[in-house]
């Protein structure tokens, strides 16, 4: 358990979890060669140009799939990209939010064909008009993918909604995809679903080994917390809960790691913070990977020395036989991007996307 010094007030937002969790049996996963999976979240803005290069890329490598945090388009107004490729012709604001979530399917998801995608929601994904009920209908082809429905089932939770959260077990890792995108959240309902999932990988013969936890939004009291859950009080106070759960699954001899985008950069370490240290002995890793395509943010004063801003890429998660897993970061070319262009993607374009697409 984390320091008696973590205030007080997270642990009475977990009264409800007393409430008895019926056991559900987890198959035993052995132990697999090494292997690997790609992850990075917020696409919009030039996302058409970036995501193709991103597909093409861990393919080749061979990667088990690709897991996007969120950020599909940018909602507010007209992307650059869907622009760009429209002849320079910005459509009305209603017709933009009619077509963004097609065109994130036709010039992102459609790169990858049959490579499998596991999509996470982002705060983009409620701009209004947008819901989440709108965004589960929109993409439940992804959300109920065969592995999905699989662990679903395992789980004794056959009859469950598809929903934005969701889990699945892959060699050993549980990969968990949860849903801070919008201010309800964490909402009892998932904070109950999750304690369910932990409750389970930590149960003796579970098979699992490693925990990795994606999400749109870093918990709170991350080197990024200038953009995450600490911008709403439920967020912080829901948030900082959640961490203590996986910190007791590390401490239980799990393998654990989150990773968030949100924020348009690179930045590893991130609950590497006097807040997580002054309260624990080990803090769990993080990391912000945001750099799919939206306009790139600057670094925090507080980021780790490795981060970096103003690149697109994609982390690489490369997973040992015993469980651990080591996190890479790739970074894309403007010639990548360039090679794997849609035939209407103008050069020019993308080449205005690679070297700016900056906030000043």
């Amino acid at each position: 358990m984390l320091s008696p010094s973590l205030p007080r007030r997270l642990f009475t937002v977990a009264a409800f979890t007393a409430i008895a969790l019926a056991p559900a049996a987890t198959a035993a996963q052995g132990a697999a060669s090494d292997w690997s999976f790609a992850v990075s979240g917020d696409s919009r803005n030039c996302g058409d140009f970036v995501m193709p290069a991103i597909a093409t890329k861990v393919k080749a490598e061979k990667d088990d799939f690709y897991w996007h945090l969120g950020d599909f388009r940018w909602m507010s107004q007209p992307d650059e990209d869907l622009v760009a490729m429209a002849g320079g012709t910005e459509p009305s604001k209603a017709d933009y939010q009619q077509k963004a979530w097609d065109d994130f399917l036709a010039h992102q998801m459609a790169s990858f064909g049959s490579f499998p995608v596991f999509l996470g929601r982002g705060n983009h994904e409620d701009v209004k008009p947008m819901t989440r009920e709108g965004y589960v209908e929109k993409f439940s082809g992804f959300l109920d993918r065969p592995e999905i429905a699989a662990q679903r089932k395992a789980d004794g939770e056959e009859a469950a909604p598809v929903g934005p959260w969701y889990h699945w077990t892959h060699n050993g890792v549980d990969f968990i995809t949860l849903d801070n995108s919008s201010r309800d959240e964490f909402t009892d309902d998932q904070l109950h679903w999750l304690r369910g999932v932990l409750d389970r990988d930590l149960a003796p013969n579970s098979g699992i080994r490693s925990i990795v936890a994606g999400m749109h939004e870093a918990l709170p009291h991350s080197t990024g917390s200038e953009h995450a859950m600490d911008d709403w009080e439920l967020g912080e106070r829901t948030g900082d809960l959640v961490y203590t759960w996986f910190y007791d699954a590390q401490a239980a001899g799990k393998h654990v790691y989150l990773i968030a985008s949100h924020s348009h950069y690179y930045s590893p370490n991130v609950f590497e913070t006097s807040y997580w240290k002054e309260r624990s002995k080990t803090v769990v890793p993080g990391w912000i990977m945001g750099a799919a395509g939206a306009r790139r943010y600057q670094l925090p004063k507080g980021a780790d020395k490795a981060a970096k801003t103003h690149i697109y890429g994609y982390m690489r998660g490369t997973v040992q036989a015993e469980g651990s897993i080591d996190f890479s970061l790739h970074e894309l070319t403007e010639n990548d991007l360039i090679r794997s262009k849609w035939p209407n993607a103008p050069l020019n374009a993308i080449h205005e996307c690679y070297v700016d697409n900056a906030e000043e």
